[in-house]
């Protein structure tokens, strides 16, 4: 399968080349986030825990890409949704936060139409949490190799004891086998300040 490079290639003349070039980076930027744990100076328990973490999502992430990353889009959404995991398991989370797809977290499967993501999140006791933005005016990261729209409840973006409501996706206009990622951002709030905010990236594949 021989295509025009584009920009985002770097020049690769197959998909098998620029996978190959992809999971190569993955390898290698782990290694960044590796040296970061060491710097935090969390204990031996816990580093070997976070490390054990991101080589688990090298591992994946690479078989993802080369699985299902069959189009350049493809491939750029799971290498850089690993990334995402990377950095986030790089800093750990200091509150309880999982996103739940058809009962199963982080790399998910879903059939084509509408997903339900269940966001899960329990602050520290004396706080509330809530959904933040990811940026300045950007709610939610959302990658996707087909169109999508997404909604949430507005009192997820408020302070609330526990969060447990739904990001609801609409992949009606994808196709099987398209991919999705979304990277949600969770605040633990005290008073009138963000305590903590740590980010939660999911992948799904279309099924």
């Amino acid at each position: 399968m021989v295509f025009a490079a584009d920009m985002g290639s770097e020049r690769a003349t197959s998909i098998e080349d620029y996978q190959n070039t992809c999971t190569e980076f993955i390898i290698d930027i782990s290694r960044d986030y590796m040296d970061w744990v060491d710097r935090y100076n969390l204990g031996d328990q816990e580093t070997v825990r976070r490390k054990a973490v991101i080589d688990n999502i090298v591992k994946t992430t690479n078989d993802w890409i080369t699985k299902h990353g069959i189009t350049i889009k493809k491939v750029d959404i799971a290498m850089n949704d690993g990334v995402n995991k990377m950095a986030e398991s790089t800093a750990g989370y200091p509150f309880k936060y999982d996103i739940i797809v058809n009962n199963m977290s982080r790399y998910t499967t879903h059939s084509v139409g509408e997903i339900m993501m269940n966001i899960q999140v329990t602050p520290r006791p004396g706080r509330l949490v809530r959904i933040g933005n990811y940026q300045k005016d950007q709610l939610l990261l959302v990658n996707s190799s087909s169109p999508v729209n997404y909604s949430l409840s507005k009192e997820s973006l408020k302070g609330a004891d526990i969060l447990n409501d739904f990001i609801i996706i609409d992949a009606r206009n994808c196709q099987k086998y398209d991919l999705i990622s979304l990277t949600a951002v969770a605040e633990e709030v005290e008073g009138d300040y963000v305590i903590e905010s740590r980010g939660y990236s999911t992948i799904i594949l279309l099924t």
